[in-house]
């Protein structure tokens, strides 16, 4: 080949070379423009957005009730074991902190600490807004769902309230004191408020009864002037003395036979009834599953375990609830009577109230506290 040749076949391949070049670097940008330069953060799970300010506590409660229902699939119980906890953390108030001489110490309706505190600062300032801010709060809360916390979806997903309260706080809380007794009774709270008309069967939903109990499987008037159900005054006068006081329920120290649960061990109210209950051969639910504010629910709606009755027809082994609102905490108590119903002279067999152990009081001094403005229920077991 000529020396012309040869120059003249090296300048056609280099024009070749650079057209292709210059296709490929166009086709490049076209795709670029057509998909918007994807980053490896345009393909995370988008968070929501949501815009709410704070309101009541009950108003807090069920925008995140729904929250969790409609982006998680979240079971009723599910959705109630986590605002159990946050209204453990914070009474549903974003605003809240738990010291506010350290800047990382618990903040919001979580009390997010440390470095998720850090986190959630972050995060409101790209999104322009207050870290204060309700919507604010459910949006950081979604994205550590959908990220770093993804793992507490799980507890959004049980069938138990016990069981869903339980993890949360496990999973995504991490508290460093738990105190469980409450985190279950505001989730027994917000399941009874929220999620059923049945509170107490918290394997279940919209099974209770149209109507009134069978009177088969009520205590019955024996023609003494007394009620068949005297076997719980025995079962509970047989644990007198028994028990410290705890919010708490079951309480491990209690042991693994309830029917002969340890005298050394904790229990509250509710809990004493029920194990009186249990021990006589009554209907309760699984793993004490109940507190003073879905016993009374149960007695007017659902009849699972209890029937409310009129005070001219309550008698021994019968038991009277009260509740203050929705009755958690300190705000409901509960107690079995000790004989026909006489108004507040009426003698009852208790836990706490009178004393820290299993003892025998007056109901218009035990219940005193929770009687102005109190919710009374007189209600018969179910055998």
């Amino acid at each position: 080949m000529n020396p012309l040749t040869y120059k003249y076949q090296k300048a056609k391949w280099k024009v070749i070379l650079y057209l292709v070049i210059g296709i490929v670097v166009a086709f490049g940008a076209i795709v670029s423009a057509i998909f918007g330069g994807l980053s490896e953060e345009d393909c995370s799970p988008s968070t929501v957005s949501v815009e709410a300010t704070s309101k009541s506590q009950r108003e807090n409660a069920k925008k995140l009730y729904d929250f969790f229902i409609k982006e998680y699939g979240a079971t009723p119980q599910g959705a109630s074991g986590a605002l159990g906890n946050m209204t453990q953390e914070s009474q549903l108030s974003p605003d809240a902190v738990e010291d506010k001489s350290r800047a990382l110490s618990g903040h919001g309706l979580a009390q997010w600490t440390a470095g998720r505190t850090t986190n959630l600062m972050n995060f409101a300032k790209d999104k322009d807004k207050p870290w204060d801010n309700f919507g604010l709060q459910i949006e950081f809360m979604d994205s550590e769902l959908k990220g770093s916390e993804k793992g507490a979806v799980k507890a959004l997903q049980s069938n138990s309230v016990i069981d869903a309260t339980t993890q949360w706080q496990v999973l995504y809380e991490r508290a460093g004191d738990p105190q469980m007794g409450n985190r279950l009774s505001y989730a027994q709270k917000w399941f009874a408020e929220f999620g059923t008309s049945d509170p107490v069967a918290s394997d279940t939903i919209g099974n209770a009864s149209d109507g009134a109990l069978e009177s088969s499987n009520l205590a019955c008037d024996d023609g003494s002037g007394t009620t068949s159900n005297n076997s719980i005054v025995k079962a509970g006068e047989s644990m007198k003395g028994y028990f410290y006081y705890v919010q708490q329920h079951p309480s491990a120290d209690l042991g693994d036979d309830l029917l002969n649960p340890n005298k050394n061990g904790g229990t509250d109210c509710s809990g004493f009834v029920w194990l009186a209950l249990k021990k006589a051969g009554y209907k309760v639910p699984e793993n004490m599953g109940w507190f003073t504010g879905s016993m009374a629910s149960d007695a007017r709606g659902a009849h699972k375990y209890l029937t409310e009755i009129s005070e001219k027809n309550a008698k021994a082994g019968d038991i009277i609830i009260v509740n203050q609102g929705a009755g958690a905490g300190n705000n409901g108590h509960t107690a079995i009577l000790l004989e026909d119903w006489k108004g507040k002279d009426t003698n009852i067999l208790e836990q706490g109230g009178g004393d820290s152990k299993v003892n025998e009081g007056k109901f218009g001094v035990n219940f005193a506290t929770l009687l102005n403005g109190g919710d009374v229920v007189l209600a018969r077991a179910h055998k």
